[in-house]
């Protein structure tokens, strides 16, 4: 009897090639200000950590005998990454002064982007 195995798919690759964006992304905000630079990163990390978190439970279990529980998991990953998400926004916005808006929103849409471009590439390998 022939046995196919589904691989899991190296979804913690993409949250890598997200960093190696951010960081040098963060690094020349620092030529405008370092408020810039850190709005970058914050905007950057509040996309990659619930992702992370996304994947880490979406993608640990792998097999048609575990299909509910891979569901439950799907769920709790998704709803974790929609609470990090709000909750992260919610302390930065409350927490961090000075901050430069428009740096957190177009790091954390960038990183949006760039996360599903990448995955849609790691996963068709």
């Amino acid at each position: 009897m022939n046995q196919v195995s589904i691989q899991k798919p190296p979804v913690f690759k993409v949250c890598l090639i997200q960093m190696s964006i951010l960081l040098p992304m963060a690094a020349i905000g620092l030529g405008l200000s370092v408020t810039v630079s850190y709005s970058l990163l914050l905007g950057g990390l509040l996309q990659i950590i619930p992702s992370a978190y996304f994947a880490y439970f979406a993608f640990r279990i792998v097999g048609a005998a575990h299909v509910n529980f891979a569901l439950q998991q799907i769920y709790r990953g998704e709803m974790g990454k929609f609470t990090l998400t709000l909750v992260g926004f919610a302390l930065v916005f409350l927490l961090v002064k000075p901050l430069h808006s428009v740096a957190l929103f177009s790091a954390f849409l960038a990183m949006t982007f760039v996360y599903w471009v990448a995955s849609a590439k790691v996963i068709h390998r």
